[in-house]
């Protein structure tokens, strides 16, 4: 395989974001200009991508690249699918936040999308496990899990990132209860809402590890000591502006060991911004790194 000529497999989930088909044809077009083969797999509901991951890797084929067509949930699916490092994988930004597109140097950008599977080299990027489930930005507990657990599938696929507000003010009746410990480093800590990341970015543009980021063996960990809805709209501000470190009840923490998140009753979590995990929830750096294609700085 040679970056000229790729052969490129597409896993596409169609319903995600909400210029999904102009945006996507857009990258057909560009990629049609270049001399990769290409393949489109079509996903059909929550777990298809993980199965066609999977199928991708019985091929036995070494010389495949791995393509997520959709938002950060549909890597996630796809990261779930891969045991290790079998195949690259790239990423054509179709979401609604596109963090990990943000990690890459991608942006939202689909000509730089198709620049950067046509012509990057893999690198070697590293994952977490939360329980049983791989990730490869954050694990979110607190105000961001509640506003999740609270979205709906229709109001995110019509107004975008704008439902994630319309599903926080569903949610605020909870946010006077947040109640979490962590042990970090062997130090246990309390806290409102827990952050575990191994991204710099958050919820799209926003800056929330500045020296953190998917290319290093670590998990920055951040931990918000407030709760309430005065405290969730200052919070909010300061991500906003870039300034979250700046917080005095913010305490920002870095470990490569694993951590563990408890609650006094069963508290939801957002993992990759899909719900479905709650606490108690065990963290550790994934020892088999991946492979990635990763826009040249």
């Amino acid at each position: 395989m040679t970056p000229a000529n790729r052969r490129l497999v597409i896993i596409h989930n169609p319903t995600s974001g909400m210029r999904n088909k102009s945006r996507f044809s857009k990258a057909l077009l560009r990629l049609a200009e270049t001399e990769c083969e290409v393949e489109i797999l079509k996903t059909g509901g929550p777990g298809h991508a993980t199965t066609l991951t999977k199928e991708l890797i019985a091929r036995n084929d070494p010389d495949l690249v791995l393509v997520a067509a959709g938002g950060d949930g549909t890597v996630s699916e796809i990261l779930n699918g891969l045991k290790g490092g079998e195949l690259p994988l790239g990423v054509i930004p179709l979401g609604t936040a596109n963090v990990l597109a943000r990690e890459l140097g991608v942006g939202v950008s689909i000509d730089k999308a198709v620049e950067t599977l046509v012509s990057a080299e893999p690198v070697l990027v590293h994952t977490a496990i939360a329980n049983d489930k791989r990730f490869m930005l954050m694990l979110g507990a607190g105000y961001d899990s509640l506003a999740v657990a609270a979205l709906r599938s229709d109001q995110k696929k019509r107004y975008g990132a704008i439902a994630y507000v319309f599903a926080a003010v569903r949610a605020i009746s909870g946010f006077r209860n947040m109640k979490l410990e962590i042990d970090v480093n062997g130090t246990r800590y309390r806290a409102g809402t827990v952050i575990i990341t191994k991204a710099r970015y958050y919820g799209g543009p926003f800056i929330i590890a500045p020296e953190g980021g998917i290319g290093k063996p670590r998990l920055d960990v951040l931990i918000f000591k407030g709760s309430g809805i005065v405290n969730a709209i200052r919070y909010g501000s300061a991500l906003l502006l870039n300034r979250i470190d700046r917080l005095p009840d913010i305490e920002m923490l870095v470990t490569d060991m694993p951590v563990s998140l408890t609650s006094p009753a069963s508290f939801p979590c957002q993992c990759d911004g899909d719900g479905g995990l709650e606490t108690p929830v065990n963290i550790s750096l994934d020892p088999q790194p991946l492979m990635i294609l990763r826009a040249a700085i």
